[in-house]
């Protein structure tokens, strides 16, 4: 499994990263990082395998909500599964990027038990389709 997180702190990509393998112990999976949703594009030109993207709405350069724009237009990449990670729990914000076509999304602050129940839940919906 590929996973790629982009957000610009480097705070939050560590405690993601961290919530995310250890979630997937065992698996061994490949996590890729980028600070901004310009770089994660390009991350994902480069890694069109990638099977998760965590994606921060509010960052320089790019922000994600336009990333996402961008990766649902692109027959390439538009079928990567997209965790959206945001401050706004502004339900009408939720909605938006859930008709947009996102998987799921955190709420800053979480923890490492909160991505642990995510990358679960995410893993049954998986295991279910198949």
């Amino acid at each position: 499994m590929k996973i790629l997180i982009v957000d610009d702190s480097s705070t939050m990509r560590r405690v993601l990263r961290m919530g995310v393998l250890k979630a997937m112990e065992g698996e061994n999976p490949t996590i890729l990082e980028a600070e901004d949703g310009r770089k994660g594009l390009d991350m994902l030109y480069k890694h069109t395998d990638v099977d998760y993207v965590f994606l921060d709405v509010n960052m320089p350069v790019m922000k994600g909500d336009e990333m996402l724009r961008i990766m649902r237009q692109d027959p390439e990449i538009k079928h990567i599964k997209v965790i959206m990670q945001t401050t706004e729990g502004v339900r009408s914000k939720v909605a938006e990027l859930t008709k947009m076509g996102i998987s799921g999304y955190l709420l800053k602050p979480y923890t490492q038990t909160i991505i642990l129940q995510l990358m679960q839940k995410l893993m049954e919906r998986e295991t279910a389709k198949a």
